[in-house]
């Protein structure tokens, strides 16, 4: 396998993987949204379809709905070696980073 096919299973091994966690955010959103239903449960919030689990938690942080969600993600992602791991998902957001380079502003 060439250098270009690696880094080409590489990248969309990435974006794959970005597209299940922005699904498995937007899912949380509908179960959340649904338990809300019941009397006596507090309302879901707002949730983003091309949002990662990871930028959700740094917003909720700064927004201050609850830290322990990107406390928890950041210290598994530290493990892996990955530092600030929450913020640098919320920046990678906010610029447009997941999107094809013609896309972005």
């Amino acid at each position: 396998m060439t250098a270009s096919r690696k880094a080409e299973l590489a990248h969309n091994t990435k974006q794959l993987l970005i597209a299940l966690d922005q699904a498995a955010n937007a899912a949380m959103g509908f179960v959340a949204a649904l338990v809300a239903l019941w009397p006596r449960c507090r309302q879901a919030g707002l949730w983003w379809a091309d949002e990662t689990i990871s930028a959700h938690c740094w917003r909720w942080h700064i927004n201050g709905v609850r830290s322990w969600p990107r406390r928890l993600v950041d210290g598994v992602a530290l493990i892996l070696g990955d530092e600030n791991h929450c913020l640098e998902s919320y920046k990678s957001e906010v610029e447009g980073r997941q999107l094809p380079p013609e896309m972005r502003e």
